[in-house]
């Protein structure tokens, strides 16, 4: 074997390795977004269950409103551990709510069921934060220039959503612009509809942050350099990420300041 054949066989089977990681990181962002989808759905069903005993009870947080199920007996209202949840001054209010609530007094044992739903949110908000961990760490390693630009999660969505780091390397910055967009995108070329500015990238806090009418051309410019770093991520094995956040920073100022 020569050795322009030998050095072919070892990148191909660099390629391969990577696309084994690619795999399971897809299948740590599919298992999240999962998650969310089955907590905020058994959430929905604890708070109409939950409505029965204590209807006034509102709070936006799952987290908390599942700790203060757990914890609250309105007979018995213990404002310190409350405190402790969602602050002294909501605590207070909560307690007074609790005093002249239109709920339905349940027994223990209908309680205990209902607080056992709110156990497994919990559980699942700790798994959610556990797979996160694992996401961040795996991202970084598999494509270090692009978790340098942009956070890793997002990172890990974008691999994930065209299938592979190779995939994601091969596409033009105009497609990463809109990757998650397709609907908009496809009834843009349908209907003539105005076209999508951004798919995913709206999660990025320079573009979701943005007045409206900056978004797209902050998206157009996170794209593209994105699309430099996937580069070195997959093909040259090279850190440039400094160099490119470098001028990303320098051409952000200059589009906030118009």
């Amino acid at each position: 074997m020569g050795r322009e054949e030998f050095l072919e066989k070892a990148r191909a089977g660099v390629k391969e390795a990577y696309l084994e990681k690619d795999r399971q990181l897809i299948q740590c962002v599919n298992a999240i977004d999962e998650i969310d989808k089955t907590s905020n759905l058994l959430f929905e069903r604890l708070q109409e269950w939950y409505g029965i005993y204590f209807p006034e009870l509102r709070v936006k947080e799952p987290e908390k409103y599942c700790e203060l199920v757990l914890r609250i007996n309105r007979k018995n209202i213990n404002r310190e551990e409350l405190s402790r949840i969602v602050g002294e001054d909501s605590a207070n209010v909560i307690a007074e709510k609790a005093g002249r609530s239109m709920g339905v007094d349940l027994g223990d044992n209908d309680l205990g069921e209902i607080r056992k739903l709110a156990k497994e949110i919990l559980n699942l908000q700790s798994m959610r934060s556990s797979f996160e961990r694992y996401e961040t760490e795996f991202a970084k390693g598999l494509c270090p220039n692009l978790t340098y630009l942009i956070e890793a999660p997002l990172a890990a969505k974008l691999i994930a959503h065209a299938g592979s780091l190779r995939r994601l390397a091969n596409m033009p910055a105009s497609t990463i612009q809109v990757l998650g967009a397709e609907k908009a995108l496809f009834k843009h070329l349908r209907n003539h509809t105005r076209p999508p500015k951004h798919g995913l990238l709206f999660q990025h806090p320079w573009v979701n942050s943005a007045p409206k009418k900056e978004r797209g051309k902050i998206a157009r410019l996170l794209s593209t350099k994105i699309a430099i770093a996937l580069k070195g991520d997959f093909y040259s094995k090279n850190f440039i990420a400094d160099r490119l956040k470098v001028d990303l920073d320098r051409r952000m100022g200059e589009i906030r300041k118009g």
